[in-house]
């Protein structure tokens, strides 16, 4: 472990920050790419799918490599990412066809989308923190939480709150990854 930078420090949140906006910008941009070139030629609302999946595998991805020195993050936190939020945008592609048919779905619906989203991230990665914290099961709400704001930010800011979703996510996530790592007993650490 790096001497200067331990779990619970404003170096990691820093770490964290700037992986996260990294991977959220990176995310949104390849997963534009992907449902033009892919998805667009077919049906445009199966992009949902890929915004869920692409967003969700980078930022995890990204995480995961600039902390992977002070925790031990697997690529289980990248999956959990992943499936989290595709699985969540995909649901929201279905319900969209059957509720929202004759119209269009609001800007909000998709930050609904983005809490589901974390819940699903928050269960499939909250393993991963499990050897580092008995409080594990907090990143469920974390997660939620996180990609809550971050996705209402992007939303109601519009253009400009693309960057700044981003930032939002790793701040937010990263002061309430540090919140849960500082809150356990090294002792109590599975």
């Amino acid at each position: 472990m790096d001497s200067q930078v331990q779990p619970a420090s404003w170096s990691f949140w820093g770490r964290w920050l700037v992986a996260t906006f990294i991977g959220w910008v990176a995310g949104i941009i390849i997963a534009i790419v992907l449902s033009y070139l892919v998805v667009n030629l077919f049906h445009p609302k199966e992009t949902n799918l890929i915004v869920g999946l692409v967003l969700g595998a980078v930022v995890g991805l990204t995480q995961m490599i600039a902390v992977r020195r002070l925790v031990s993050l697997t690529y289980r936190w990248v999956w959990g990412a992943a499936v989290g939020l595709g699985i969540s945008f995909i649901v929201a592609v279905l319900i969209d066809e059957i509720w929202f048919s004759a119209s269009e779905a609001s800007d909000m619906w998709l930050v609904l989308v983005a809490i589901a989203g974390g819940a699903f991230a928050g269960v499939l990665q909250a393993p991963t923190l499990r050897p580092h914290t008995p409080l594990a099961q907090w990143w469920i709400l974390a997660s939620i939480i996180s990609w809550g704001i971050a996705w209402l930010i992007s939303t109601v800011l519009g253009e400009a709150g693309f960057l700044v979703g981003g930032i939002f996510l790793g701040a937010v996530s990263g002061a309430l990854l540090i919140w849960i790592l500082k809150s356990s007993p090294a002792d109590e650490a599975v």
